[in-house]
């Protein structure tokens, strides 16, 4: 059985096409014919969010070694507010860069804490591993306790 449409349904599908054309046409030529690129959107990754999200659970949401998982390690989680001040005032972000990636000698003297940078590389979508690590070494310089 073949469906036939009414005419007058066709003439007005025909008439809404037509009207959206020309508000197209008209938005473009409000714009001066120029065409203008929207602001770009700050793409950049969040720090603080990156460390609730993987590192939190551990170290805590201040980054002081008391996350809820912190009982169950033989070993605690240290304090990353005082990564500065353990090293002469001065926060070492490549050290940490490399702890947080996996490279280089292992931070808690074994490797029990998760490579980061192996678990961001395999992420699909996003930035890239490299972005989010740099943002995450970023977080935790800001989050140090600084004298004076």
């Amino acid at each position: 059985m073949r469906l036939r449409m009414k005419t007058g349904t066709t003439h007005w599908r025909a008439v809404l096409v037509a009207w959206a054309m020309v508000v197209a046409v008209a938005a473009t030529g409000a714009a001066g014919g120029r065409s203008y690129a929207p602001a770009p959107l700050d793409t950049s990754p969040d720090g603080a969010q990156l460390f609730r999200t993987y590192c939190a659970s551990c170290h805590g949401s201040r980054a002081t070694g008391d996350g809820p998982a912190a009982v169950a390690m033989k070993k605690p989680p240290p304090d990353l507010t005082l990564i500065a001040s353990r090293n002469h005032g001065v926060f070492p972000a490549e050290r940490v860069r490399q702890i947080v990636q996996g490279k280089g000698p292992a931070a808690h003297g074994e490797r029990t804490m998760p490579v980061w940078g192996d678990v961001f590389a395999r992420k699909v979508a996003g930035p890239p591993s490299d972005a989010l690590v740099d943002a995450l070494v970023r977080y935790l310089d800001a989050v140090q306790q600084r004298a004076g």
